[in-house]
């Protein structure tokens, strides 16, 4: 099946989950919703000023494989709102919270140092050349969850091709090394983590619900996926010292060599 791949790290990355206004979660991945509104900004799908919610449905037939080459770590960040101000939050039943009471407390839940591969699949060729496109030369600015997070490179990193979910299992991984064995001459292994939105038929547990199908209106749905962990040599990670966009680069010619 056609499709592409990107490639999402950031000093700074935030998944949105549900949640509730005082504490607004990160899931560990990103998301459809996100994923999808990524792709939507780079063709330069606006929003509905009426509703707030750009229609990505001509996006629908898109799939995700997520790999996730670095889990990052999640990081706590304080938030007040309307605090000292003269219009403070509004409530329910019209007007606005009380000066005494006007400030609200949240916290807000983000990933640091994560660093994920996704293939992106489709049976449209024609759509898939059409996002790949836009993801070379985006129409708005692209941003991991939150405006401020900026990616580190350019997301897009190869298509369109043929099996982006076969070429994500070759790729160099985005993480140093797990060191071989003591005594031996074998490389090492290293566990890695997907998330597949579509079933491998592989035998493994059946897939799980989340609530990040984007849906007209600012609303979202559930969708099933299914959680995987991989094996993969040592040798795919990063050396001592060794930088990703190299070590990618080197991929690509021995690549190109043995072709």
């Amino acid at each position: 099946m056609p499709g592409f791949l990107l490639h999402l790290t950031a000093p700074w990355q935030a998944w949105p989950a549900p949640g509730l206004f005082h504490t607004r979660p990160t899931m560990r991945f990103p998301t459809r919703s996100a994923l999808t509104g990524l792709i939507g900004a780079a063709l330069g799908i606006r929003r509905d000023p009426n509703t707030g919610a750009a229609d990505l449905s001509e996006l629908h037939p898109l799939r995700y494989t997520v790999r996730i080459d670095r889990p990052g770590s999640q990081r706590r960040d304080f938030h007040t709102v309307g605090g000292g101000h003269e219009h403070t939050v509004p409530i329910a039943e019209g007007g606005t919270r009380s000066g005494n009471g006007g400030t609200l407390i949240s916290e807000r839940w983000y990933l640091a140092d994560a660093a994920f591969t996704v293939a992106v699949h489709c049976d449209d060729t024609v759509l898939t050349q059409r996002c790949t496109d836009a993801l070379r030369a985006p129409v708005f600015p692209l941003y991991l969850g939150r405006r401020g997070f900026v990616p580190s490179y350019p997301p897009l990193l190869l298509g369109p091709i043929d099996a982006p979910q076969d070429e994500l299992e070759r790729l160099p991984l985005n993480r140093h090394h797990a060191p071989r064995p003591y005594g031996s001459d074998t490389p090492g292994e290293a566990l890695i983590d997907y998330v597949l939105d579509t079933d491998p038929n592989d035998g493994g547990p059946p897939g799980s619900r989340v609530k990040d199908d984007p849906l007209p209106g600012r609303l979202f749905g559930h969708r099933e996926v299914w959680n995987r962990t991989r094996t993969h040599l040592s040798d795919q990670c990063l050396g001592p010292g060794q930088d990703w966009l190299d070590r990618l680069d080197t991929y690509f010619l021995e690549k190109a060599a043995a072709s």
